[in-house]
């Protein structure tokens, strides 16, 4: 089974700085044209057979977006969403940092800790490995490839939940808006094909 991966198109909060986390921000018209470039892209010879997105409004329209483009309805899910930062959300780095002091590194650092009213990295992890199971049941057994339309974090943690490799690490790679990476996933064994391909964003 193939699994395609991206993560939504800009947003305004993107381009301002500031943390989403599960805010419901819209895409900017960039966001759109990115879905659509990457929508033309996987229409060549992708053979996807199903969409699924997070329930989150930016990763909707991004799906939605390139759902026109290869003929298929995204099926949305919460458990896709993007990481809850809790008091963080709205807030640049420098002003999470400013406000709460001593917090992003223990965000980075630590996989259980959470900002006040967020989540932690353990939790996201819980919810995608279930996410992950669900989808494994119904496409693998007919090696379905199939898109997810998601989150940089949440993409990440997809990423390293499926490889085996620690939390901890998701700080070391980027994943970019509207990128794609492509996993291959196996009975016995999973591999990275390629990670956070922008060439069709050129």
């Amino acid at each position: 089974m193939l699994i395609y991966l991206t993560r939504h198109g800009e947003t305004i909060w993107n381009r301002l700085g500031k943390t989403q986390g599960i805010q419901d921000i819209s895409l900017t018209d960039v966001g759109r044209i990115q879905a659509k470039r990457l929508g033309e892209q996987l229409k060549k010879n992708n053979n996807i057979k199903a969409i699924y997105c997070s329930d989150l409004l930016r990763a909707r329209e991004t799906a939605e977006i390139i759902g026109k483009e290869i003929s298929l309805k995204p099926i949305s899910s919460p458990l896709l969403r993007e990481v809850s930062f809790g008091s963080w959300e709205g807030l640049s780095l420098q002003e999470i940092e400013e406000q709460y002091p001593g917090q992003l590194a223990r965000w980075r650092n630590e996989i259980t800790f959470a900002p006040e009213g967020g989540e932690s990295l353990t939790a996201v992890r819980d919810r995608i490995v279930s996410f992950i199971n669900m989808i494994k049941e119904k496409h693998q057994k007919n090696s379905d490839n199939i898109l997810i339309v998601s989150h940089a974090a949440t993409t990440k943690v997809i990423i390293l939940s499926l490889m085996g490799i620690p939390l901890n690490l998701l700080i070391h790679f980027k994943i970019s808006q509207a990128s794609l990476s492509l996993l291959n996933v196996q009975q016995d064994g999973n591999s990275i094909i390629y990670l956070n391909d922008t060439c069709h964003l050129e």
